[in-house]
């Protein structure tokens, strides 16, 4: 889940070391004569070093957690993903490259995992990564040793065992073939074991940038990370993240010099002109509309066609995202090109007399009231709830629009599951089965209590296949069932646009919500 980001500020530093250093390496000076009137030569000027540099990104709202291992929201996981790494980590094609493990081998049953760690690799405090933390980290995600045995993670039910025959070696052995247990590796952070209890407060990572501070409503500032088992010489020294709610008010800083670095609108976009790069590119989410299938009438299908059929999801695009999006079938963004079931998107056309009949059909005539719960963290969620209002208003469904604080949002209506519908948009992943899984019976964030053993066993068979094309067959299936039993009203992947100064190069667009900072670089 997200939400949509830097002033370049130099500071001269002239170190005493450097100054000393330099002066070592000036040219002699030629001394004068006994007889020359000449004046002695004036001192050689030493180059001045390079001053560091600055960014400040917007962002929209505070992290939901400073612990990957608790964090829920993908906003957070865009900006402390540079923070944290795993054994691999995301690439922006969309696959994984290595990390913390240098190489890893798979058994030919497909069960054993052996990842060799790569050598130098640091943390943030200085010591060595080992295999005894990856150890930490897989136990503290499965749950072992906390109170109540409850694993942080459901990417990890597949895990056997993990052992560590010696300081550079990993072995994780799995209970079932898990076609996607690599992909899921990605974004699931290795910790050191000596930061036990503190990695809500005071996180250390292995990433190219260290957390620096936190100031809730105000910035996270993150610094270079020197020791980065990658050359980190040119990347930024310094970065800030500052927590701006409002877009119009972003994109009056970018313009006033406030920050360099921001998302905007498709409708801000023309008023940017020529003084600002933009890059545009797919979201690779699902924006839907979302209803609690444990409470009525949301557990009855034919209330759920007939809002589908009430909902007009091309105005939605033409109105809150001047176009800029591609209509959607299902909980699978054409992005993900490979596996995307195409034909989806008109299963319930657009049909307002369709809707009554349904209504009626099942009991009810005049409609029924309900209340659409929206976070207020970014602007597109109260005007896109505006318009489902209306239309559904048109089908005798009166709807009462109730906006929360995105913390709110969070505890209570996807942690606690209290609500009749919301609008949220579900980030890009790197693997089909973190993007189809959610709407699996078993998965703990599964919040719209969507239950269909049918689903749940395409996804089992997908997961376990061996054979390629038989899992992809098996996730467009699965696409299939979700867009007949409207799990939700699955309305659009949107377009992002990160406005940014001239001086930002490097900016790479990943499938995932991530702002690679270590790609970043300012001319200067």
């Amino acid at each position: 889940m997200k939400a949509t980001h830097s002033r370049v500020e130099k500071a001269l530093v002239l170190t005493s070391a450097i100054a000393l250093l330099m002066g070592a390496c000036a040219a002699p000076r030629a001394l004068p004569t006994a007889d020359s009137s000449a004046q002695p030569a004036a001192p050689a000027e030493t180059a001045a070093p390079a001053e560091p540099t600055r960014l400040v990104l917007r962002t929209t709202t505070d992290p939901d957690n400073l612990d990957p291992h608790v964090s829920a929201a993908s906003l957070t996981q865009q900006i402390m993903l540079n923070v944290f790494e795993g054994l691999v980590k995301p690439a922006p094609d969309g696959g994984v490259v290595p990390a913390l493990a240098e190489s890893h081998t798979v058994s030919p049953d497909g069960l054993t995992y052996t990842f060799k760690l790569r050598a130098g690799a640091r943390f943030h405090n200085g010591q060595p990564v080992t295999a005894a933390d990856v150890q930490y980290s897989f136990d503290r995600l499965m749950g072992k040793g906390s109170p109540d045995g409850k694993p942080l993670t459901a990417s990890l039910a597949d895990v056997e065992s993990v052992a560590t025959p010696d300081a550079a070696t990993c072995v994780i052995k799995l209970k079932q073939v898990n076609a996607s247990f690599i992909n899921l590796l990605a974004t699931l952070a290795v910790l050191p074991a000596a930061n036990d209890g503190q990695h809500d407060k005071a996180p250390i990572g292995t990433g190219p940038y260290r957390f620096v501070s936190y100031e809730p409503q105000q910035r996270i500032v993150l610094e270079k990370f020197a020791d980065y088992w990658q050359d980190t010489r040119d990347m930024i020294d310094q970065v800030e993240f500052r927590i701006i709610k409002d877009d119009q008010t972003a994109l009056l800083q970018l313009q006033s010099g406030a920050i360099d670095f921001t998302g905007v609108s498709s409708e801000q976009l023309p008023t940017l002109g020529s003084s600002f790069k933009v890059v545009s590119h797919p979201a690779n989410s699902v924006f839907i509309l979302a209803m609690n299938h444990a409470r009525p009438p949301f557990d009855t299908l034919k209330v759920r066609q007939a809002i589908a059929h009430a909902i007009d999801k091309d105005a939605i695009i033409q109105a809150v995202f001047n176009g800029y999006a591609v209509k959607l079938g299902s909980n699978m963004s054409p992005v993900m090109a490979r596996f995307y079931q195409d034909g989806l998107q008109d299963t319930y056309p657009h049909n307002p007399d369709k809707a009554k009949a349904l209504l009626a059909e099942i009991g009810y005539p005049n409609g029924f009231p309900m209340t659409l719960s929206v976070s207020s963290h970014a602007d597109l969620y109260g005007r896109t709830a505006q318009i489902v209002a209306d239309q559904l208003a048109k089908v005798g469904i009166d709807v009462t629009i109730e906006t929360v604080e995105w913390g709110v949002w969070l505890e209570r209506i996807y942690t606690n599951r209290e609500f009749d519908a919301t609008l949220i948009d579900f980030t890009g992943k790197l693997d089909p089965q973190a993007v189809l899984g959610r709407y699996a019976s078993n998965f703990r964030r599964n919040f719209i209590n969507y239950n269909n053993p049918a689903y749940d066993a395409l996804m089992e068979q997908a997961v376990r296949a061996t054979d390629p094309a038989t899992q992809v067959e098996r996730y467009k299936q699965a696409q299939q069932v979700l867009a007949e039993d409207v799990a939700a009203v699955f309305l659009l992947d949107y377009q992002f646009n990160w406005a940014m100064k001239p001086q930002v190069e490097g900016y790479t667009p990943y499938p995932i919500f991530f702002h690679d900072l270590s790609r970043l670089r300012l001319t200067r």
